[in-house]
């Protein structure tokens, strides 16, 4: 078996093959003609079937929420009449999804995909499986039609569930009919106890800028009557295509509808000869309406008024105003901002604006902007201008603008919300965010760039893509998305817009993601708008798992997407984190402890850890290696936001995280004032400029700085340049407490509200460093960085109360720990008490000796008690030792029943001596635990497959969302039996094991074990049997816990003596997770 084989199901070779054969498969005699496949990944006419390919469908779907899949057929020899039909989907108790809201649309072959030249330039793209330039796109209809031989034809299988749809699993199935004969596929549908909100009510606002009147007045104008006969502007059939648009951008969420209100207006406004308006609103209302009836109608964005001037572009701006035209009617003219005339038309017709809105009840809904991407500070002065104006009228407006490359900041301050090009905003991240943290929005867009290693919905780019644009919006905190080409019918923005043919045409995808049906005068979609309403799905579902579980959100985005380079390609992996966000959505279970320690010793260290991708060139930002027990950021010259390293797929709220760092070297450029140090809670685990970097300078200060703002700083005592420092951060609440050096006490204590939770990451600021220890302790050992207090205690020479708590377990110079002060010649008492800041289940406490060198466990008491309380009142005594020895190195613990504890508290009532013969009562450190007792913990098993996000250390780092390359739990490596043994590092009592079973999509339980018990010990010697399964099912996402009566035991093991076969069918111990509580 060995490495080779495993890497058959656990090793992504490609993107179009991607986790494939982690989905169980019906087994079949031959090669079958059809097979299924996630939505979000792309399918190609010259596509196989794979070497295991997957038979039937499985979706996941909250109430409310299209979810699909992809099904082809390719037939050995020519097939005709190929069609599919849908049955209707039985579920619990009689209830069923009807035919009716089940959707099967083939997909049709552009053969003519542009990926380079003709404006275009692609750097990361797919290539179909036999080259060329055809790829799937559009959705048409069903119908029957004939397919060659050894042609993939594909599919596209969607269901609708019903907003009041019972939770369950429903059953049915779809058939590939065809000459050949039939192909039975089975569908299975589990909904959800979770419902998205309607179009109109979604906290996405989304606008992809839709072409009807106006806007450009010229393609944007032609787009209908183009392509749809007799269908001129305000024709019936006109408006019949605009209802077609309301119903699609409804079921879609593009709930910000793109209304030119001056265009609008020209077919019922009067101008007389005198320049008097009479502004006639039948028009734009009867438009508005036909939205806010399909439902998709949360917000109105009218096309920017302050155009570039024809000849002299944007230094030249020119405001879009109607005037009398030689005929008496009214059209649209170009005139210069900030005169007489333009003026008095803004101060017209902008309250005759806001007193039909506020008529209608649109006031509040309605975006004005003034300006697209501006370049020029001509364009700046002018905007300024206009909203000044607006204002006047709209008191509290919504006013929106796209930033694209040039960053212009005086052009952000006129407006209320943002909507950056997704490199603008990357490039200048500190100034959006600063932005968005005093109240403004933040929306993000692309168009026909990115064309690098980015996220964008251009054809030839991975599909995933697509999906994603939503999730990246809400990485980052924002509210909207916005491109500008719905279905701007031509190749090219500027090019031919007469006779177009968007299906066999050259194209891109950039103008459009729909494509007219002409004769039912609709639209037909495509696979990128499918996979853009997933993502808008995902969005509302993942603000909804935030609102309660902020941290698990955050965990399973940051397996998905980074930041605007780093993100997965493969559709499947967003397919399962789908599944697990619902499953997080419904699940009681608390927010997931996440803890981590290391070392460096060992180099496979560094695959936990997450570079950034350049945009550019797809390669790592920065080069980190594990070297000589350390991990190494060697370059002077990374940028002060590139050479970042994430702790991969994990997230944070209340957490102390510290390591050991050394500044190597510096860059000319900033000299000493270049830096190494901490990133906590920041939206994008690659970047700096959100959440909170804490660094060191290498002259000697420490800094806190939020979103490019300085919040604190102080110079570090006894700093010594290139020496190695400690830096601790403790962030709890709104309140971020940093240590420097050997330091017990603060060095900078800060309040702020920004950041509630995010990720870890290290990072350097124009220095080469060194770092080591790095420990990220999420409250289980709640103990650390809190309050203490002390009947006495000597201060010096690294000993102080907060050194109890320090998180440093050792004795070293400057970080000794705790020692009492009080009548050292006679024997007395002492206590030390830690405040834990609330109420917490606690069975344990570990009291650390000394630890120096020729005074390990001196000053451990010999007579004392463990006590706990809840409000400091009343105590209750869980441990009671007497004539105690000195200790050696490492933990004594001391375990109790589960208590709710706030208060802990450690009495000496005879003391030991120190090296000067003084009674002290003396610890390096108390540590508390409670929960999972098993989180952290050191893990040997009979074998291991280490790779692909698998390891023993997997087994207790808290993820039970299995995520390949991130974190999949622990894996068995070639053996019919397995066993794995966690130490608890100490006596511990507890009366459940909890196994987690993997969790990646349709392989949820894979490698579950069959047979095995659970098995006790306190020497890791003789075994006690607690627990005995045989004949073990296949578990559901909440996995198996046994439970047994109370025992005390220092280690934990699971031995399986009869194992279940993995996705690809060879038996293996797989588990996300094993709990002890």
């Amino acid at each position: 078996m060995g490495t080779p084989v495993l890497k058959r199901f656990m090793t992504l070779a490609g993107l179009a093959s991607v986790l494939i054969p982690l989905l169980p498969a019906v087994v079949q005699a031959a090669v079958p003609a059809a097979w299924v496949q996630n939505s979000a990944d792309h399918v190609f006419s010259t596509s196989s079937p794979p070497a295991r390919p997957t038979t039937s469908i499985a979706l996941f779907a909250a109430r409310g929420e299209y979810e699909a899949a992809q099904v082809l057929y390719r037939p050995a020899s020519a097939a005709t009449g190929v069609s599919l039909s849908a049955t209707a989907l039985s579920g619990p108790d009689g209830t069923s999804i009807p035919v009716s809201e089940i959707n099967v649309r083939r997909q049709y072959d552009h053969p003519d995909v542009i990926l380079h030249g003709d404006g275009i330039d692609l750097k990361e793209y797919e290539v179909p499986p036999a080259g060329g330039t055809s790829f799937y796109d559009a959705l048409i209809d069903n119908t029957p039609v004939s397919v060659a031989a050894n042609y993939t034809q594909a599919y596209h299988y969607s269901v609708h569930v019903p907003a009041g749809q019972r939770a369950g699993v429903y059953t049915g199935s779809v058939t590939v009919k065809s000459s050949g004969g039939d192909v039975l596929i089975p569908v299975s549908v589990q909904v959800y106890a979770a419902t998205l909100p309607p179009a109109d009510q979604s906290t996405l606002k989304q606008n992809n800028w839709f072409a009807s009147v106006g806007w450009d007045y010229k393609g944007a104008e032609l787009a209908i009557p183009e392509q749809y006969a007799d269908a001129a502007a305000y024709s019936p059939n006109w408006w019949k295509v605009i209802a077609s648009f309301a119903r699609n951008q409804a079921k879609h969420r593009n709930n910000v509808i793109y209304a030119d209100f001056q265009a609008l207006l020209i077919p019922d406004t009067t101008i007389d000869a005198a320049g008097n308006f009479s502004f006639g609103w039948a028009t734009f209302d009867r438009f508005v309406k036909l939205f806010e009836d399909a439902g998709a109608m949360q917000y109105i964005y009218t096309p920017t008024l302050l155009e570039p001037h024809p000849v002299q572009g944007g230094s030249r701006p020119m405001l879009e105003m109607l005037k009398r035209g030689a005929d008496g009617k009214p059209q649209k003219v170009l005139a210069d901002p900030n005169t007489a005339e333009t003026t008095a038309y803004l101060k017209k017709v902008f309250p005759a604006l806001k007193a039909h809105l506020d008529t209608k009840g649109w006031t509040d809904k309605f975006y004005m902007s003034a300006l697209d991407e501006p370049t020029e500070a001509a364009q700046v002065t002018a905007a300024t201008w206009f909203y000044d104006i607006y204002t006047d009228y709209f008191p509290d407006p919504l006013t929106n603008e796209a930033h694209g490359y040039t960053f212009l900041p005086g052009a952000a301050e006129n407006i209320t919300t943002f909507t950056p090009y997704t490199e603008n905003y990357e490039d200048h991240t500190g100034y959006w965010q600063d932005q968005r943290l005093k109240g403004k929005e933040l929306w993000l867009y692309v168009c026909i760039v990115p064309w690098d290693y980015q996220v964008n919905r251009l054809i030839g780019m991975h599909l995933a893509k697509s999906r994603l644009l939503p999730w990246l919006v809400w990485k980052i905190g924002g509210k909207g998305f916005q491109h500008w080409g719905w279905n701007y019918w031509a190749y090219k923005p500027d090019g031919e817009f007469r006779g177009y043919d968007t299906f066999d045409g050259p194209q891109n995808g950039d103008s459009y993601i729909v494509r007219p049906d002409k004769a039912r005068y609709d639209v037909y979609d495509s696979v990128r708008s499918e996979a853009q309403l997933d993502g808008a799905e995902d969005y509302e579902l993942l603000n909804q798992l935030a609102a309660v579980k902020p941290v698990t959100a955050q965990a399973i985005a940051d397996t998905v997407i980074t930041d605007i380079a780093t993100f997965e390609r493969s559709g499947q992996a967003v397919t399962e984190r789908h599944k697990q966000i619902l499953d997080a959505l419904v699940s009681a279970e608390a927010e997931p402890q996440l803890p981590y320690a290391d070392d460096f010793s060992d180099a496979s260290s560094a695959r936990q850890w997450l570079v950034p991708i350049n945009r550019a060139n797809g390669q790592q930002e920065s080069s980190w290696s594990v070297a000589g027990g350390e991990f190494v950021q060697p370059q002077i010259s990374a940028g002060w936001d590139k050479a970042v390293a994430n702790l991969k797929g994990r997230a944070y709220r209340d957490v102390a995280a510290s390591v050991d760092l050394r500044i190597t070297g510096v860059s000319n450029s900033g000299g000493r004032e270049n830096w190494a140090g901490l990133m906590v809670r920041n939206l994008s685990g690659t970047e700096i400029d959100t959440g909170y970097l804490i660094a060191q300078r290498d002259n000697g200060e420490v800094f806190v700085v939020r979103s490019g703002t300085t919040l604190a700083r102080a110079a570090v005592p006894g700093y010594v340049a290139g020496q190695r420092s400690r830096l601790r951060v403790v962030a709890r609440g709104d309140t971020i407490t940093v240590y420097a050096g050997a330091n017990a006490a603060p060095l900078l204590t800060v309040t702020d509200k920004a950041y509630k939770a995010g990720d870890i990451a290290l990072v350097t600021g124009g220095a080469a460093a060194r770092f080591d220890n790095v420990k990220v302790n999420p409250e289980t050992n709640p103990a650390e960085g809190r309050t203490v207090t002390a009947t006495s205690s000597y201060l010096g020479d690294g000993w102080s109360p907060q050194g109890a708590v320090d998180g440093e377990r050792g004795s070293t110079a400057g970080a000794m720990g705790w020692s009492s002060d009080a009548d050292l010649a006679t024997d007395h008492s002492e206590s030390i008490t830690v405040d834990l800041g609330s109420a917490k289940p606690v069975s344990r406490v570990d009291l650390y000796p000394r630890a120096d060198a020729g005074n390990v466990g001196r000053g451990f008491p010999v007579d004392f008690t463990v006590k706990v309380s809840a409000d400091r009142t009343n105590w209750t005594t869980v441990a009671t030792r007497t004539g105690f020895a000195t200790p050696g190195a490492g933990a004594r613990t001391f375990p109790f029943p589960t208590a709710d504890v706030r208060y802990v508290k450690v009495e000496g009532t005879k003391l030991s001596r120190d090296s000067n013969g003084h009674f002290r009562m003396q610890f390096a450190e108390i540590e508390v635990a409670g929960g999972n007792l098993a989180a952290g913990r050191a893990v040997s098993t009979s074998s291991s497959y280490e790779g692909d996000g698998w390891s023993r250390t997997a087994l207790t780092d808290g993820q039970t969302r299995s995520a390949l390359g991130y974190s999949m739990g622990w894996s068995s490596d070639g053996a019919s039996t397995a066993t794995a043994t966690v130490d608890l590092a100490g006596p511990t009592r507890f009366s459940s094991v909890v196994l987690r079973p993997r969790t990646d999509g349709e392989a949820l339980g894979a490698g579950f074990p069959v047979d095995f018990t659970v098995q006790v010990s306190d020497d890791n010697a003789g075994w006690t049997t607690v627990a005995t399964r045989t004949g073990q099912t296949r578990p559901g996402v909440a996995g198996q816990t046994l439970s047994f009566t109370p025992v005390t035991a220092r280690y934990v093991r699971i031995a399986a003596t009869k194992l279940a076969a993995d996705p690809v069918g060879d038996p293996r111990l797989q588990l996300a997770e094993l709990e002890v509580r």
